[in-house]
């Protein structure tokens, strides 16, 4: 039982078996939608999770037709027309597509590939025919121990409910290697009983070896020990059985015919299974995939556009360089006299008062308590969400990273103690990647190191996201030394930000190409010869925003 075997599982829409309904997910899995993409996304969330669980190198888990170039090895690839249709997804659906993951999952833990490279090697001179039955026997034998693996845990639940469920269909009556294996492996993990005397030699050679194949499950070797081991044991066990199926019937030829083709490089001529996910759906699997994870690809594509070839990976990355700020006191305090000053002003009403102003709306209380009066006073509400997104590419080294950290740090001590939104991130680029990290947690500065080039245009894009949206004013203010020379267009970006009524500043410290500076940010950049002019700057720069909103 391979993935393989599921690749078209279909389920009757008016006939709805029994186990649909009852399944062990059911007693775990409470992140359900009725919407098809946040349901898909949630089942494909909670089956990675199963997959985390059983080790590190399972590779990833995604929906048949989800990606382009999910074919590459180590990918388990989930039938996604048995999951399409009704949502939330059913339990008995759910564990089936848990079985399939641990099934999957256990074979690439276990290396089953490189056992057959192993046992490939050993048997160079079976012939393409022969070759084939030795495929089979392999294949059988490597269920038959992930089942073994399985069942040391609850896993093993849903791999013995899958083969239940879709495991044991009608054998061919035809006497056939294929049909040999078969019923190997049922006897084996389902204990079943009764068999045509053309089989009972084999197979009862093949059954008494099986405790040999379970006994390697159970050494506590390493994994290269135990593919050694396993490969040595299928050749065996071939060289025992041969001599008595080598006059029977033979399958349709799987294994030879594609191996042949891979060598001789027509593998386009393969049938190519056709996607049933159309491609709007799996865009919208990957956002809802995206939306509170660390991988902000998805959802840059989306906004960019998912043909734009200048978009890089965006990885939202926390790091653990704690740093202590030199806070100018006086530049703090010039802020917050800003921030009063230009803040909005809300009207307290306290009612119900004896003493006061008369309030129409109570005069009915004269008579009685004389709380006829009212109190109207006028506050202050300081409560903005303001991003500072600080560019920390190689160029930002030294005294210049120095003052744009030092004055991030004053311009959030002026915004404490009011019910203001604070984030400050920095970025930069690291082997092809726009890595963005948050440097302001809990209240404590962080740092990152100077590294790569200017992903700006993807670095505003990713803070932005990261903005609570309301009716608050919302202002993001992008701090660089140069112009953005990877990653998406900052023309983008911009317009994102303008979209989602973000207002966007760009302060252009110590610049080295101006025109270029000018091109990418047009109206939203204002210039500062020198780094020294930071400060200064942000303080006309909130003075004017504040007041004008330009």
């Amino acid at each position: 039982m391979t993935i393989k075997s599921f690749d078209n599982l279909q389920i009757d829409p008016m006939h709805h078996p029994s186990w649909l309904f009852e399944g062990y997910s059911d007693f775990w899995r409470s992140n359900k939608s009725t919407l098809e993409p946040v349901e898909l996304a949630n089942v494909l969330r909670a089956l990675r999770k199963v997959a985390g669980h059983i080790g590190s190198g399972v590779g990833s888990v995604e929906w048949e037709g989800m990606k382009e170039n999910n074919s590459h090895t180590g990918t388990i690839k989930l039938p996604s027309a048995f999951a399409l249709g009704n949502y939330p997804i059913l339990p008995g659906k759910m564990d089936m597509l848990v079985g399939i993951v641990v099934h999957e999952a256990m074979h690439q833990q276990e290396w089953s590939d490189y056992v057959w490279l192993k046992l490939n090697e050993a048997t160079k001179r079976v012939d393409s025919k022969d070759k084939d039955v030795l495929w089979r026997l392999y294949n059988a034998g490597e269920d038959i121990y992930v089942n073994a693996l399985a069942q040391k845990s609850v896993l093993g639940l849903y791999v013995k409910r899958l083969r239940e469920t879709f495991g044991r269909g009608e054998i061919s009556k035809v006497i056939t290697p294929g049909a040999l294996f078969e019923l190997w492996k049922r006897y084996v993990l389902d204990e079943q009983k009764g068999v045509s005397e053309e089989y009972s030699k084999t197979l009862e050679i093949l059954v008494k070896a099986s405790q040999r194949l379970i006994k390697i499950a159970d050494e506590s070797k390493s994994v290269s020990t135990r593919c050694n081991l396993r490969s040595i044991f299928y050749k065996e066990l071939w060289e025992q059985i041969k001599g008595y199926i080598s006059e029977w019937e033979r399958d349709k030829i799987i294994y030879s015919d594609m191996h042949q083709e891979k060598q001789e490089g027509r593998v386009e001529s393969m049938p190519v299974q056709q996607q049933v996910m159309p491609l709007a759906l799996s865009h919208q699997i990957e956002w809802s995939l995206a939306d509170g994870s660390c991988n902000l690809t998805p959802l840059i594509k989306g906004i960019c556009g998912t043909d734009d070839k200048s978009v890089i990976p965006t990885s939202l990355w926390e790091f653990n360089t704690r740093v202590t700020p030199v806070v100018d006191p006086y530049l703090v305090a010039r802020l917050k006299a800003i921030f009063q000053t230009y803040a909005e002003r809300v009207s307290l009403i306290e009612r119900g008062l004896e003493s006061g102003k008369v309030d129409r709306k109570r005069l009915y209380r004269a008579a009685t308590t004389s709380c006829c009066f009212m109190s109207k006073q006028s506050a202050v509400d300081i409560a903005w969400d303001i991003v500072l997104v600080v560019d920390c590419s190689k160029s930002m080294e030294g005294p210049k990273g120095k003052m744009v950290e030092d004055t991030s740090a004053a311009v959030v001590k002026a915004l404490e103690g009011q019910r203001n939104r604070v984030k400050v991130f920095g970025y930069f680029e690291q082997r092809g990647v726009c890595i963005v990290s948050p440097l302001l947690r809990g209240g404590v500065f962080y740092t990152v190191p100077p590294h790569g080039q200017t992903p700006s245009g993807q670095a505003i894009i990713a803070a932005a996201l990261q903005m609570p949206k309301g009716r608050r004013r919302r202002f993001l203010v992008h701090i660089t030394d140069g112009e953005s020379n990877c990653g998406c267009s900052v023309e983008k970006a911009l317009d994102f930000c303008k979209r989602e009524g973000v207002d966007t500043i760009t302060l252009g410290c110590a610049y080295r190409e101006r025109d270029i500076l000018v091109k990418q940010y047009g109206d939203s950049l204002q210039l500062l010869d020198y780094i020294e002019q930071l400060p200064k700057a942000l303080e006309v720069l909130f003075s004017r925003k504040l007041l004008y909103g330009r």
